[in-house]
């Protein structure tokens, strides 16, 4: 099982059809991500998309979006991002996904040894008071999901060694806002993927090679960092588990 990863689709097949410019370069990318999407994916694997996931304004008009992606390979899970404005309470969205479609929202979930968690994330470069005090509620979700993730990945060690058999239990966040700001110093978000020990953050919402090519990537107090927005991957999906290794880059 490979693990893959890419955000900020736009997906917007339930909206008016529109044959403006944007609706026009939407659907021109969302056929591009399909052909590199299956060029690469396979029907075990797991993809991860930390948000932006569709425009769509509520549960009708998302069906579209997730009835294309359902018909994509592989196991795909979903995180929120700050367009997915259908995107509510996690047990409410898991009714209506498809089969092979999961949501993570301040709790986690696990496929065999892959452990992967996540939750509605903050830009860490707006300082303003009314972000601030959402912060601490977006932080006490993270660790909500945290909490739950290492609960799970403790589990499947403890079964492996119950066993004699040493797991390589690996555990993926999915944060939609770069966990740096335009500095690249941390955030608390990027403090408290430390301080659990996570093994990857994928992250997307940069949509310019001015943003992305300045987001730090790589190895960070031992967490691997990915931006995945598909403008930054090429629109195909990318993979991010323990076989590719990040590139080193400054902090």
């Amino acid at each position: 099982m490979k693990v893959w990863a890419i955000s900020d689709l736009h997906l917007n097949f339930g909206g008016p059809d529109r044959r403006d410019d944007l609706s026009l370069k939407r659907r021109e990318q969302a056929l591009r991500v399909e052909r590199e999407w299956r060029a690469v994916v396979a029907p075990d694997d797991l993809v991860l998309l930390p948000g932006d996931i569709s425009m769509a304004r509520n549960h009708r008009d998302v069906q579209p979006d997730l009835a294309w992606i359902d018909r994509l390979p592989g196991r795909k899970i979903f995180s929120p991002g700050n367009h997915d404005a259908w995107f509510g309470k996690v047990l409410g969205i898991r009714r209506f996904l498809r089969r092979s479609q999961f949501a993570v929202n301040g709790d986690s979930l696990h496929f065999g040894d892959v452990v992967v968690c996540g939750s509605r994330s903050y830009p860490a470069d707006d300082e303003t008071e009314p972000l601030r005090k959402k912060e601490d509620s977006l932080l006490f979700d993270l660790r909500m999901a945290l909490l739950r993730a290492t609960t799970h990945r403790d589990i499947i060690r403890q079964k492996g060694k119950s066993f004699g058999i040493p797991v390589n239990v690996q555990l993926y966040v999915l944060w939609h806002h770069p966990p740096f700001n335009r500095y690249g110093i941390p955030s608390r978000a990027a403090e408290t993927l430390a301080e659990h020990e996570v093994d990857v953050c994928v992250y997307g919402h940069l949509h310019a090679i001015s943003q992305w090519g300045r987001s730090p990537q790589g190895l960070h107090d031992n967490v691997r960092y990915y931006c995945v927005a598909a403008d930054a991957v090429g629109f195909r999906p990318l993979r991010v588990d323990n076989s590719i290794e990040p590139t080193m880059l400054p902090f």
